[in-house]
């Protein structure tokens, strides 16, 4: 499977905002941290974000939404949504996931993802892909239990070589 990302343009904020608002996206991306996702993608396109925004697209399609940050200087964190319902349940997350990080962020070593701990399907997903669960909190935009998962560049760049 091809992919290829980029960052989200002007031209495409009503489309994030549409796919933001669907339920199976609103049931993770809530209250303070929708409000907070979508101030600072306007930031973004101002240049002063603190996050970067990105949309997958598998040939000219866009399906799905990513938000990276910097974690200093060797890690990144990662959020993620498959935003074309069509595209939900056929296995595209793992592989996406992999292609956007090896192409993206092949010099870091670590990359930081935080899902509730009730979704299971995103954890399952993280897993599949290389990430453990590392640490349980409870979350100050949405105080429920939330992990915090790892993964190891070097695990993704050998699970790539097999």
């Amino acid at each position: 499977m091809k992919f290829h990302f980029k960052h989200v343009i002007p031209s495409q904020r009503e489309l994030v905002h549409r796919w933001l608002a669907q339920d199976h996206i609103q049931a993770w991306l809530h209250g303070t941290g929708l409000k907070n996702t979508l101030e600072d993608l306007d930031n973004f396109f101002k240049g002063h974000g603190m996050y970067q925004h990105w949309i997958a697209y598998m040939g000219e399609a866009p399906f799905a939404y990513l938000i990276t940050s910097e974690e200093g200087k060797e890690a990144i964190t990662l959020d993620l949504f498959i935003c074309v319902v069509d595209y939900l349940g056929k296995g595209l997350a793992p592989p996406m996931i992999r292609e956007f990080l090896l192409k993206h962020f092949r010099h870091k070593k670590q990359v930081f993802i935080d899902p509730e701990a009730n979704n299971s399907r995103a954890i399952h997903v993280y897993e599949k892909v290389g990430f453990r669960i590392v640490e349980e909190f409870i979350a100050t935009w949405h105080p429920v239990l939330h992990y915090k998962m790892q993964l190891d560049m070097k695990t993704l760049e050998s699970s790539e070589e097999d």
